[in-house]
């Protein structure tokens, strides 16, 4: 059966980046299917679901959004499960961003990398809250996401400084935290980010300036824990070199992984822990999708 044309162009968006961020990707992708299995009047979906999980492989909160939607719906309640896998991503969302925001203080100037919807979310809230300070973040080639970021802050009245990659040297002087969003979490700890995060966060701790990680727990790859390797995308050359001259190889990365020795804290719904105990935590309880799920 040939996937109709629409879903077609949602793959190629999110491929294209088109549609970015680990959560705009699951929300897009089990959208996508549910409209799928609604029109097919069938849930058999599963060649377009391995087709959505290939489109950006370091994404684990697509695969197991895909995962629980395809375990719980059926023809009569798909709706139903799709509207309560986005109410959920909601509820954890709120709490990531007001545990974040708590750490923001008065006067403070606050680093950033690329474009992370988790972060900038908890930014605005501490805005929105009266706390006033400033943020510093950088462009990150070759797809410049971190303009978004400078443009959605700005917006709401928070100064930006926005830096070239090369300057996050520079752009970390007098900052007091960094925030960083993740793609990925993986089971001994480390995190999956855009290219350039550990090379910051690692500038960071040699600073003594914390670093905080913000990641729904559904980033969590379970796979990880049973020895298998995240996949790290990497993405055409033309993205960094169009037409790049023979005998030049480019390689074009879109993530790598930060020790977790360089992380100060991971913020996910569950609260601020440190790597290791946050990854425990999310392996005890993650068959519970939702806050409002968790056991006391």
């Amino acid at each position: 059966m040939n996937s109709p044309a629409w879903f077609t162009r949602l793959v190629a968006d999110i491929r294209s980046l088109k549609i970015q961020g680990a959560e705009r990707v699951a929300r897009a992708g089990i959208k996508g299917l549910a409209r799928l299995a609604r029109e097919r009047g069938s849930l058999d979906v599963r060649k377009e679901a391995e087709l959505l999980k290939e489109a950006r492989p370091t994404e684990p909160m697509l695969r197991n959004a895909i995962s629980y939607f395809l375990r719980h719906a059926t023809l009569t309640n798909g709706a139903k499960t799709l509207a309560r896998i986005v109410t959920g991503f909601d509820e954890v969302d709120t709490r990531i961003a007001e545990y974040a925001a708590s750490l923001v203080k008065e006067g403070g100037v606050y680093f950033t990398h690329c474009h992370s919807t988790t972060v900038v979310r908890a930014l605005l809230l501490a805005r929105q809250q009266g706390t006033v300070f400033a943020v510093h973040n950088t462009e990150t080639r070759p797809r410049e996401q971190g303009r978004k970021t400078a443009r959605e802050l700005a917006k709401a009245g928070i100064p930006v400084t926005h830096f070239v990659d090369s300057g996050s040297r520079i752009a970390l002087k007098g900052c007091a935290a960094v925030f960083l969003g993740a793609d990925a979490l993986l089971a001994d700890g480390t995190i999956a980010n855009k290219i350039g995060s550990e090379m910051i966060a690692e500038l960071a701790k040699s600073r003594g300036i914390p670093v905080y990680v913000l990641a729904n727990s559904w980033k969590y790859d379970p796979a990880t824990a049973a020895g298998y390797k995240e996949r790290l995308e990497e993405r055409p050359a033309a993205e960094v070199w169009k037409g790049a001259p023979k005998g030049v190889d480019v390689k074009n990365y879109a993530f790598d992984l930060v020790d977790p020795g360089y992380i100060t804290a991971v913020i996910t719904e569950l609260g601020i822990r440190d790597p290791f105990t946050a990854i425990k935590e999310i392996r005890m309880r993650r068959t519970w999708l939702f806050p409002t799920e968790y056991p006391d």
